[in-house]
């Protein structure tokens, strides 16, 4: 016999969306939640040396990067986490990562650095098409593009990229593969000048959506785990419609 649902179901399914935080974002794609603030600490010159003392003393929140999109094909989930805040004119990040098998070789900033030990910033202001993605591997080496797509985009000048102070717990020479149990950490300082295609003028009160990646892109025994959920076939970090949302404070 088949049963007649109630008029409320659509209503209680609702609910439960929302509790769970299955929202979407402004592109549709799924989101966990509102997203997170970003602090404004009242720093007008900070080094990214400083940043865990400072993320510290301010009692910034970390936040996990931990969905496992695509368990069949790379089942490893190693710790990692991020916490962001900024200071008006600079996003201050800091990534913790500790994890089985740490590669850092590349030294120069835009090599390929998403094939070694590698921590990943994709963000664009709500409204915009064009994104940037901001890839640090874990000797602070960094590669950095804009575009509204996979294909097509347009790479940062190495001058450019002398903008982003950063700090890495591992330093910033090349450590080879350690087969072991690491634990390292990265801070960079991205003042807003670095965002080549914009004049963002300040950050303040301003919403980006983005999504913060963990990966090792090479080699047998590959990682590559997300802070807010993707849905693809196979990895694929250039999806902005599963971007979730920043709020810069003021």
């Amino acid at each position: 016999m088949k049963v007649k649902r109630p008029s409320f179901f659509p209503f209680i399914i609702l609910t439960l969306c929302v509790l769970c935080g299955c929202e979407k974002n402004d592109t549709d794609g799924p989101v966990k939640s509102d997203g997170i603030v970003a602090a404004k600490i009242p720093v007008s010159d900070v080094r990214a040396a400083e940043i865990p003392q400072l993320f510290a003393s301010e009692q910034i929140q970390y936040n996990a990067v931990s969905d496992l999109n695509w368990p069949e094909q790379y089942p490893y989930l190693p710790q990692v986490d991020f916490a962001v805040a900024h200071n008006g004119s600079s996003i201050l990040i800091h990534y913790r990562v500790t994890e089985k098998r740490t590669v850092g070789t590349m030294e120069n900033d835009l090599d390929g650095v998403y094939k070694e030990s590698c921590c990943e910033f994709f963000c664009m202001e709500q409204g915009d098409s064009l994104y940037y993605n901001i890839e640090s591997n874990c000797i602070g080496s960094i590669l950095m593009e804009c575009g509204s797509g996979r294909a097509g985009r347009t790479i940062s000048t190495a001058d450019n990229l002398q903008q982003i102070d950063r700090w890495a717990s591992l330093g910033r020479s090349s450590v080879g593969t350690i087969s072991a149990r690491t634990h390292w950490e990265l801070a960079l300082v991205i003042p807003l000048s670095a965002f080549w295609r914009h004049s963002y003028g300040t950050l303040d009160g301003k919403t980006f959506l983005a999504n913060v990646y963990n990966c090792v892109g090479s080699g047998d025994d590959r990682q590559y785990v997300t802070w807010y959920p993707i849905v693809s076939a196979a990895p694929d970090f250039h999806r902005p419609e599963y971007f979730g949302r920043i709020l810069f404070g003021k």
